[in-house]
């Protein structure tokens, strides 16, 4: 049986986890270490059935705790916050040296940011693109009353993000979030999207940051009338949300919605 973690609290006072997150660790401690015990008698796999059990406990001792270490040690070895961060910014200064583009750099930066907020509240912070693409499906709602708008379970490249029926109509939704919306948008990942949607689909793409002629050109040359990009970052541009909503749809949106 593998010696279980030594969870550390020292250095940054360790944060306190919320109850339904320590239900779920317990619940998961309960399971791995239920499937590490039976592994045990059943399997020959040794070493995946202590790792089952070490997590199992891991997560176990953590619901009981309430509180999120700033170290685990295990096998000898210390992992330590001040660690995951130094290897992170190592990265941006790398980034920066190289010239690795702003793209990467910004998710560098921005991976950084959610890792110290984990770190002081023990809780995972929703990536920016996740939240733009909820501010975009509450827009496209707002605008088209009784839409169906809905995610696609594959997620690709090759897949827009959202189909939205609205009156008979079908139109796919494709999401672009950039960190640094004084950044254009490229379109690079626009030819493998259009060449793989159904015949005759209609498509609209959803930036928060201006696009390039070649992206235009891209949606214009593959589609033509049956496809367009807007520039939507809030509120603000629901009017335009709402004019290519329309052109697309040849429906007209609810008036009173862009008000």
């Amino acid at each position: 049986m593998g010696q279980l973690p030594d969870l550390q609290q020292d250095g940054i006072s360790a944060r306190r986890i919320s109850n339904r997150n320590r239900i779920a660790l317990a619940a998961a401690g309960l399971a791995s270490w239920a499937a590490g015990g039976a592994a045990s008698f059943l399997s020959g796999n040794g070493a995946g059935a202590a790792a089952l059990v070490a997590v199992g406990g891991i997560c176990g001792v953590l619901g009981l705790m309430g509180r999120w270490p700033s170290r685990v040690s295990m096998g000898g070895s210390d992992l330590f916050w001040e660690d995951v961060q130094k290897t992170v910014n190592s990265q941006i200064q790398a980034a920066e040296q190289t010239g690795e583009g702003e793209t990467v750099l910004a998710e560098l930066k921005e991976l950084r940011e959610r890792l110290n907020v984990l770190q002081r509240t023990g809780t995972v912070p929703e990536h920016p693109a996740q939240a733009y693409d909820r501010a975009v499906k509450a827009a496209i709602n707002r605008m088209l009353p009784g839409a169906d708008t809905l995610r696609q379970q594959r997620r690709s490249r090759e897949v827009a993000d959202f189909v939205v029926r609205y009156r008979g109509s079908e139109l796919y939704v494709e999401t672009k979030w950039r960190s640094d919306p004084a950044q254009q948008f490229g379109g690079s990942t626009l030819p493998s999207l259009v060449e793989h949607l159904p015949p005759r689909a209609r498509l609209l793409v959803v930036v928060n940051a201006p696009p390039m002629p070649r992206a235009h050109s891209i949606v214009k040359d593959a589609l033509g009338e049956r496809g367009r990009i807007v520039v939507w970052r809030d509120v603000s541009d629901d009017h335009a949300l709402g004019e290519a909503l329309t052109s697309l749809l040849g429906k007209e949106v609810d008036p009173a919605s862009q008000s």
